[in-house]
């Protein structure tokens, strides 16, 4: 089975929440890759590995994976895909309580993504550093990066609409809209 379709099979194992398994073919799909010499792509596998691994709450493997891919996504110079990998590492970050950590890389995360192209992926570093902030006390920040986040959303759900509404409010009191 070649690379593409180690790719296509983990990612519909993910989809049905099948994380274990997901994982498992992401590992064959960026050795397969490593094997086809396409070192992008086989860094975003071990990315998505420790996605799927995150999924699980194995978060020492999933930091073990994440932080393996940006360095090889920084050493290939590729900032899209090095965007989403400091994205995940900033929410594996923020689940594990390291706080400050998260920040950084989801700052860094924003820096790297376009703002014209990248829409759906700022959405949602946006969300989560808007959720570390609030965590960390600094809550004007943190109600006003998550507000971003959801004003660049392609498509709310109730709750976020929700949310969304809850937050204006505040935010128009404080001059922040």
């Amino acid at each position: 089975m070649d690379a593409a379709d180690l790719h296509n099979q983990a990612l519909a194992q993910y989809q049905k929440a099948q994380h274990a398994q997901a994982g498992a073919l992401f590992l064959q799909a960026a050795e397969a890759y490593r094997d086809e010499n396409r070192p992008a792509l086989a860094a975003e596998m071990q990315n998505n590995y420790g996605v799927a691994c995150r999924a699980q709450k194995d978060y020492a493997a999933a930091l073990s994976a994440i932080e393996a891919a940006i360095s090889q996504l920084r050493a290939l110079d590729d900032a899209r895909r090095l965007a989403h990998a400091l994205g995940n590492l900033g929410s594996v970050l923020l689940e594990t309580g390291a706080l400050s950590p998260a920040a950084e890389a989801l700052n860094e995360s924003l820096s790297l993504l376009d703002p014209q192209t990248e829409k759906a992926a700022r959405s949602e570093v946006l969300r989560v550093l808007g959720e570390v902030r609030l965590k960390q006390g600094k809550y004007l920040e943190g109600m006003a990066d998550f507000d971003a986040g959801l004003r660049d959303a392609e498509k709310l759900s109730p709750q976020q609409r929700w949310l969304k509404q809850l937050l204006d409010r505040p935010l128009k009191m404080l001059g922040r809209k």
